[in-house]
């Protein structure tokens, strides 16, 4: 993403961006409407030149940036977020050609599968001071899932907030980290829909997309400073894991 002047520019494979266009003007309708969040405007998009413009919002924080500065409005703005991804799920459309499945893993009956955020982080979820809103930001499927699903369980997008939650633990504060407070937060918000069954039967899939990404950060990391990556993140790994068996419980 390239910043420059009130745009905030994203360049790619034209298919790609046309999904998230498309996604991102559904949404911000959604948002506007619902009072929950915000989605910043798409403001150009050039399929020829494989461009996508979006209105650059100033002085945002990501729900990560609060946890570490333990912010006060966390937890309501935690609790707006699992609303508010409530509402995209019951609410967001796409064109049948652009319905493009999650791994098999990831679909249910025919039915009870949702239009997703694809990258339901809390580094894509934000507040803007400015405007004293929830914004979400970043309507492309994961690179954990290669970019392209737009269609599937709901239980894709919750889980990977949640696991981001305990993967986003910065290495300093680790030991003081209460990720399962931010979740139960974050599940409260989201309603029932978050039954103990559901989170049962997908977490195996997440833990293991976490895991594979894990292992693909730490190539990007040196040599000394990857081994020490991949154990304070297989720490909060177990954290997780022990947390959906708690839920279960």
């Amino acid at each position: 993403m390239d910043l420059v002047g009130d745009i905030a520019r994203k360049m790619g494979e034209s298919s790609l961006l046309a999904v998230e266009a498309a996604k991102a003007s559904r949404a911000m309708e959604i948002g506007n409407n619902s009072g929950l969040f915000r989605v910043p405007r798409v403001v150009n998009f050039d399929a020829e030149a494989g461009v996508l413009e979006f209105e650059r919002l100033r002085e945002l924080s990501t729900l990560l940036d609060l946890a570490v500065r333990k912010d006060g409005r966390l937890a309501g703005l935690l609790e707006k977020a699992g609303r508010a991804l409530a509402v995209v799920h019951e609410e967001l459309t796409l064109p049948e050609e652009m319905k493009l499945a999650l791994p098999s893993a990831w679909m249910c009956r025919a039915g009870e599968n949702v239009c997703i955020h694809g990258d339901f982080a809390c580094i894509n979820v934000c507040f803007h001071e400015p405007s004293d809103k929830l914004v979400i930001l970043d309507w492309s499927a994961a690179p954990m899932v290669a970019r392209t699903p737009t269609f599937g369980s709901r239980y894709f997008d919750i889980l990977l907030f949640v696991s981001s939650l305990f993967q986003g633990a910065p290495c300093a504060k680790v030991f003081g980290w209460d990720a399962a407070a931010m979740a139960e937060t974050f599940l409260k918000g989201y309603g029932q829909a978050t039954s103990g069954k559901k989170l049962k039967h997908y977490s195996p899939e997440m833990c293991r997309l976490q895991r594979d990404n894990i292992r693909n950060l730490s190539r990007q990391r040196s040599l000394i400073k990857a081994p020490f990556y991949i154990s304070w993140q297989m720490l909060m790994l177990a954290r997780f894991r022990s947390f959906l068996r708690k839920r279960q419980a």
